[in-house]
């Protein structure tokens, strides 16, 4: 009867260890995902020596007589222990002003690698030949990291369909737009609207096209086999993209006269504007002509138009895909199949069709800030801005096989952002204009 309460306490403290050591086995994804979702994780991994310790510990606690042994074991073991020591140890001496001297150059050499690195990818960046402006869009530069991503999951598509070809001459308004997109001065190096196309600021804090076939979506036999297949040409071209600093991130941006440099109105467009804590984030995407759209994309996108909020939250997926940065990011934003954005983000919709006197408007808003999940995902992302490549496409899903095969809607890329370096969102009055 004097030990039951030890074997009580023993057995809770293997339950214990059990369910602590189910955490540690976890790999880095899970265990990222598995925080994102439960807020914080509390638990911690326990290692083995320590769980064993513990154990040996209680056990001790237990048996005066094992106190006792255990004391005079280590009194015997400590001389020729000392002995050992001091026979096999290799000692040093260094001078004090030396090993001072040996701190500042390193806390000077950890300070200024920054800069040198920053300095030297702007000088290597800017030595390239820019290519032309057709090169751009028939052939977009692909990074190396992508390529090594993808070459074991996909193969490249050999032949380009008709449809897919029929679109790089909406693609080119995209250089025309992205070239206007310098620092400005006045501003003392702040960006200008929209953040300028790769690689045009020494690849820093500027956004580009990425390839399509590193997406992959819906073939045509899903419904039947769940098979996906690299997504053809996007219809839908960037326009641009904007990062605004406000403490009050505004709803239904398109109404601001800042976006895109003042120009939202030249085009139709279709606008993502993701509502963060410390900003808006939005990228404009130019509408072709309904005869520019894939047969079966073009019937997709006019339902998702004319669709309700219930319909729309059920279609719109956005698939972000981590070409470039650190683990820990990777493991926060898998990539491997798009989410819905409306069941884990709040999503409003301000569509406005095309008249005689203005161009169509089609805003989706993601309010990030009223979801945790979201803010957890972007809590991990926003420290690791300026050594991040990411590319987003947005997909509205084929649900019925007279829809498949998928294609994206619409995406754009982002190269090594520096949040200090976006401007301000000028302050207006939204309530009192139109878009």
């Amino acid at each position: 009867s004097r030990n039951v309460p030890f074997l009580l306490q023993l057995h809770n403290s293997h339950s214990i260890v059990e369910q602590r050591q189910w955490t540690c086995l976890q790999n880095p994804k899970d265990f990222v995902q598995r925080w994102l979702q439960e807020g914080s994780t509390k638990q911690q991994c326990i290692p083995k020596i320590e769980i064993l310790m513990k154990t040996v510990g209680v056990w001790f606690l237990q048996q005066p007589a094992a106190i006792v042994g255990g004391l005079g074991t280590i009194v015997l073991l400590l001389p020729p222990l000392i002995r050992v020591y001091r026979t096999c140890m290799i000692s040093a001496r260094i001078r004090v002003d030396v090993l001072v001297l040996s701190w500042i150059a390193a806390v000077y050499i950890g300070r200024d690698y920054e800069k040198r690195r920053a300095k030297w990818t702007r000088s290597t960046t800017t030595t390239v030949a820019s290519p032309t402006r057709q090169e751009q869009v028939e052939q977009p530069s692909r990074p190396t990291t992508t390529t090594d991503m993808i070459q074991n999951e996909v193969e490249e598509e050999e032949e380009e369909g008709d449809e897919n070809m029929s679109l790089v001459d909406v693609h080119s308004v995209t250089s025309e737009e992205g070239d206007e997109s310098v620092l400005d001065e006045q501003e003392g190096g702040v960006l200008s609207s929209p953040l300028p196309q790769h690689p045009a600021n020494g690849g820093i804090s500027c956004w580009s096209i990425p390839d399509h076939d590193i997406f992959r979506v819906r073939g045509a036999s899903y419904l039947h086999d769940r098979v996906k297949i690299p997504s053809a040409a996007a219809p839908f071209y960037c326009r641009g993209v904007d990062i605004w600093l406000t403490d009050n991130p505004e709803r239904h941006i398109s109404r601001h006269p800042a976006v895109l440099g003042g120009k939202l109105g030249d085009h139709d467009t279709f606008v993502v504007n993701f509502l963060l804590p410390f900003g808006n984030f939005v990228a404009y995407f130019g509408i072709p002509p309904m005869d520019k759209f894939p047969s079966k994309l073009g019937n997709v996108w006019t339902k998702f138009i004319n669709g309700d909020q219930q319909y729309r939250d059920a279609r719109l997926k956005l698939l972000p895909l981590v070409i470039d940065g650190p683990w820990i990011v990777k493991a926060a934003v898998p990539g491997t199949s798009p989410a819905l954005l409306g069941k884990v983000i709040p999503l409003q919709y301000y569509f406005q069709s095309p008249s005689q006197d203005q161009k169509g408007v089609y805003e989706v808003d993601a309010i990030i800030t009223a979801s945790r999940i979201a803010k957890g995902i972007l809590s991990v992302v926003k420290g690791h801005t300026k050594m991040l490549t990411m590319a987003f496409a947005f997909i509205i899903e084929a649900a019925e096989e007279a829809e498949l095969p998928e294609t994206v809607l619409c995406t754009f890329q982002m190269h090594s952002i520096h949040l200090e370096d976006c401007p301000q969102l000028p302050e207006c009055n939204l309530d009192e204009m139109t878009v």
